[in-house]
């Protein structure tokens, strides 16, 4: 299967429209709203047909793939971006730029305030899908925090990462968070100043691993095949793969121009989907860095999520079917009687004479006889 045709993918965009891809390459359809707003979030509902949408003025559409059309738009409150949406096992959990997280069950609503400081933000809003009541939040001034959405408390903050060599505290500001399966305690956030962290909530508050680079503003992060590996991007136009066993790069994709603004990655396979400032939508292999795929979308892309093509095969009792309806035939064939034809045979054989047995005669016996 071509790789283009491995995934479908659904990239919003600035002007809130939504792209994906069609059965050919290079085929890109597009569903346009009403909400002429940037898309700042996007993710899978409950159903894997059902689409999840946040905008820049704070609305939430919810998109049916199967139908291609948009169903409902949530009413929120709060006030700013929608900056994360999460599924659990039965609410939506939807983050605002205020700190006010809305929680739908149903027809039922709630909201949590985290009480943010006063020149703090949320930027970043994550659903553990392993652990389904627990919800991850950072953002400006804000560190990563982890609340039971049924209980309405936070059950984890992390500390501050300290002072610098001037005594200066070292501020984190939150771009993206991240669970990684295998351990639902482990959780990791990058941040604006060059962080990516990793948390584990049963041994401190303070992070586990650290990787810093000092040139790096990371935009976004994502998790890789691989255990406890994960993608950055960053405002520079590259992106990198990080170990966070050992707080290491592994490899470095430099094939950007302009930030990386989202990044998707096949949970079981080394296949990557990124979409950046330069109106490019790119898919790379993992472990040779080879571009797989690139295509121009024409507008700026904020927001990028994939689903893997599964393709029906035909059932084995279909197969079994067909061939004992073959073996019955074949036993048909085999039992029934050779009849033998009435009409006259040819010239120089009579019936129940085999041509082969008649002797011939030559052709000097002929002209004698003539």
């Amino acid at each position: 299967m071509d790789i283009y045709n491995k995934f479908n993918f659904y990239v919003g965009t600035s002007r809130g429209t939504l792209l994906f891809n069609g059965d050919k390459p290079n085929d890109i359809k597009s569903a346009k709203t009403q909400e002429a707003s940037e898309v700042t979030a996007l993710v899978f509902g409950k159903d894997e047909q059902e689409l999840l949408i946040g905008y820049e003025n704070g609305s939430v559409n919810v998109y049916n793939t199967a139908e291609n059309k948009y169903l409902k738009t949530l009413q929120l409150e709060g006030e700013g971006r929608v900056v994360g949406i999460g599924c659990t096992n039965d609410s939506v959990v939807i983050g605002r730029h205020d700190g006010i997280i809305n929680v739908w069950n149903g027809s039922d609503y709630d909201y949590i305030d985290i009480h943010l400081d006063e020149k703090g933000t949320l930027d970043a809003l994550e659903c553990n899908p392993y652990r389904q009541n627990i919800i991850g939040t950072g953002g400006e001034i804000n560190d990563l925090k982890l609340w039971d959405i049924e209980t309405h408390k936070c059950v984890f903050k992390a500390k501050s990462l300290g002072h610098d060599m001037l005594n200066l505290p070292i501020p984190t500001s939150l771009r993206g968070i991240v669970f990684f399966p295998g351990d639902s305690h482990l959780s990791g956030c990058a941040t604006k100043e060059g962080h990516v962290l990793l948390y584990d909530d049963r041994a401190q508050r303070r992070p586990i691993v650290k990787f810093f680079e000092k040139k790096a503003s990371y935009s976004a992060i994502s998790c890789a095949y691989r255990e406890r590996q994960c993608l950055v991007g960053t405002t520079r136009g590259y992106m990198q793969v990080l170990d966070l066993k050992v707080g290491k790069c592994l490899r470095t994709f430099t094939s950007f121009t302009g930030s990386i603004t989202s990044i998707a990655c096949d949970p079981v396979e080394p296949y990557v989907v990124s979409t950046s400032l330069d109106r490019h939508l790119r898919i790379h292999n993992l472990e040779t860095k080879e571009l797989l795929h690139k295509v121009y979308l024409k507008q700026n892309l904020t927001k990028v999520v994939i689903k893997p093509v599964v393709k029906d095969e035909p059932a084995e009792e279909a197969v079994n079917e067909n061939e004992n309806i073959d073996e019955e035939y074949e036993e048909i064939f085999q039992n029934m009687q050779t009849v033998v034809s009435e009409k006259k045979l040819k010239k120089g054989k009579r019936k129940g004479e085999d041509v082969a047995d008649k002797p011939r005669k030559s052709k000097k016996k002929k002209a004698k006889e003539s």
